[in-house]
């Protein structure tokens, strides 16, 4: 599981910001928002330009950097990279990653997307490797332990990250801190519904369409289901053949209309959500931005509510929808507030002991958690 993720000096984040998943309260209610003591549903609240997005592709970074997988073109942006309020050329990243009792941190510093100028790897407070090209620095004794004595480094300047380099030349085992990185890496899945399509960071390395998987997985009758029972959308669908694919149509009493033609954008937004949902199993981290952007606030509430209840990955949403904000979906420590460069959860935005009686979104409306 991802424990803490910082980042600092990039885009609208000029000051080091937190997400940290270790600060869980001992509530007693809504177990399933916390895993072995980490925060495993969070919804992050903030307001228009407070940087929702951009701490998403911070966090994900880490995806460019180490995979193939798919990116977006804000995170390969080279002109927006670095914060423009600051004089300092790079900007900094850090996550620290559980995995079972051994902790791995990973930090490195960039100039630009695709210009790394410092690296390290940790675990349990022991280098595996550190790279510092500003200094010419190379701490490379640790990498003897994991097959990686045959390796030159002479040539690695900054284009290519030592992790990558290092898990992708070498056989790496299953108790190797590179391969558990690597491997919860290529797992990572950003998604948000937008008007012209699926736009998602990580897990695959093309674009998937996603009415094809839906007819070649016999899941049209299934789906159909899903929009009803958690939209309540009443919808026949079927699948029909033009002269040069099948598609997915709805079926109405005089003719058919395909499903792209006519699907609402809330309709598209849960489209999304169900076909995501089918992978679940299979990402260690999911972020979904703007999850609610097209939704009614009852099916905002009953989306969190599925995801919290039956999803096991770890998960982050973020929001506008203060109705969101209530301790019968999640608690108060899963709740954060983004603003002004600062992350911080309900529980240390007030001095008030928080409880289950609390009505939280009568309290975040009040002012109670501002600073």
């Amino acid at each position: 599981m991802l424990k803490s993720f910082s980042v600092q000096n990039y885009k609208n984040f000029q000051n080091r910001v937190t997400l940290d998943f270790t600060k869980s309260r001992d509530y007693r209610y809504n177990e399933s928002c916390v895993k072995d003591g980490i925060l495993n549903k969070v919804l992050i609240m903030g307001r228009n330009a407070s940087g929702k997005t951009n701490l998403g592709y911070a966090l994900f970074d880490i995806v460019f950097t180490l995979t193939e997988k798919i990116t977006e073109e804000h995170q390969r942006d080279r002109i927006s990279f670095i914060n423009g309020s600051s004089n300092s050329p790079e900007a900094a990243f850090r996550y620290e990653f559980q995995n079972g009792s051994d902790e791995i941190v990973y930090e490195y510093r960039k100039t630009e997307p695709a210009v790394l100028t410092y690296e390290s790897l940790r675990l349990n407070d022991r280098t595996v490797f550190e790279f510092d090209y500003h200094t010419g620095t190379r701490d490379v004794k640790g990498l003897s332990e994991y097959n990686a004595k045959s390796l030159s480094f002479e040539s690695i300047d900054g284009s290519l990250s030592v992790l990558k380099y290092v898990a992708r030349s070498t056989p790496q085992s299953d108790s190797s801190p590179m391969h558990f990185v690597m491997d919860f890496v290529s797992r990572m899945l950003y998604y948000r519904c937008t008007y012209d399509g699926n736009r998602f960071i990580g897990f695959f390395d093309n674009i998937r369409y996603i009415d094809e998987y839906i007819i070649g997985n016999n899941l049209v009758q299934d789906f159909q289901r899903f929009l009803h029972d958690t939209g309540g959308i009443d919808m026949k669908l079927d699948v029909e053949s033009n002269s040069f694919q099948k598609i997915l149509v709805q079926r109405l009493k005089y003719k058919t209309i395909p499903f792209d033609y006519n699907k609402s954008s809330g309709t598209h937004s849960l489209e999304l959500y169900y076909y995501w949902s089918r992978r679940f199993d299979e990402v260690s981290f999911l972020f979904i931005d703007e999850f609610d952007a097209y939704y009614h606030y009852e099916l905002a509430e009953r989306i969190v509510r599925r995801t919290v209840e039956s999803v096991d990955v770890q998960a982050v949403f973020t929001s506008h929808n203060t109705g969101l904000v209530d301790n019968s979906i999640m608690r108060p420590d899963c709740y954060l507030i983004l603003e002004d460069g600062k992350l911080k959860s309900l529980v240390d935005s007030t001095t008030r002991e928080l409880r289950e009686a609390h009505n939280l979104e009568k309290m975040l409306r009040n002012g109670e958690f501002d600073e």
